[in-house]
């Protein structure tokens, strides 16, 4: 029976290791696979954009409410959160399920897609 516990509690370290946090740039990490956020631009992002959720979770309500105000200041409409830009400029946009070196490139950065949208 002891051995059976161990064994259960040593998959479950295993299970949970493998969703450790990974660190894309110095402010840029994955918390988990298809999730990435930016501690210095303040928001969290999946495979459909900004998540106001995700930001909460990861960086804190103090994030969520930061981000909420850029979104009023412009407007919702205004506001397109499936196309967005890291602190180190790298460039994502939803709708092309792609991450590009930044906003007016077109070389890809595989490791962010990765990420997101595989």
């Amino acid at each position: 029976m002891t051995m059976k516990l161990l064994a259960t509690a040593a998959l479950i370290c295993v299970a949970y290791s493998s969703h450790a946090s990974t660190r894309l740039d110095e402010h840029v990490f994955s918390p988990d696979h298809g999730i990435i956020c930016d501690q210095r631009a303040g928001f969290c992002v999946d495979r459909y954009g900004i998540s106001m959720a995700f930001t909460k979770e990861f960086l804190g309500q103090a994030a969520q409410d930061k981000m909420m105000n850029m979104i009023n200041d412009v407007g919702a409409k205004n506001f397109d959160t499936s196309r967005y830009s890291f602190s180190n400029k790298v460039y994502c946009d939803s709708d092309q399920q792609a991450c590009f070196t930044d906003r007016y490139q077109e070389q890809q950065q595989e490791n962010y897609s990765q990420v997101l949208f595989k």
